[in-house]
């Protein structure tokens, strides 16, 4: 049976940048009929990778959890098993990316 390529597009971008963080990314993956809001687009040096969304941990007072740093702790809302898939995705979607949005990575004068 012969394996094919998961179809990734990306249908929007918004620039936020902060640290890491370049921005916000929707995707589709047509032959699963998913699409996925808000994965985060980073880049740092040469490397560039996605998160999947996430959301803030709240406690049982109602509210948002932060580390010993002062930065809200967020928790996953859906994850890759194993490390190799997930490398993968972030690979398609960043080239999605880049094919959509060839700017995106560009910093604004």
């Amino acid at each position: 049976m012969p394996h094919e390529k998961l179809v990734v597009e990306v249908e929007n971008f918004k620039t936020q940048r902060s640290n890491t963080l370049v921005g916000f990314a929707t995707v589709l993956l047509p032959q699963l009929h998913l699409r996925i809001h808000d994965l985060t687009v980073h880049e740092k040096n040469q490397s560039r990778w996605v998160g999947l969304p996430a959301k803030p941990w709240v406690g049982r007072d109602g509210i948002a959890k932060r580390g010993d740093d002062g930065k809200m702790i967020y928790a996953p809302v859906i994850e890759f098993t194993d490390r190799e898939t997930r490398d993968a995705f972030s690979t398609r979607v960043i080239e999605a990316l880049l094919t959509r949005f060839p700017a995106a990575f560009e910093v604004a004068a």
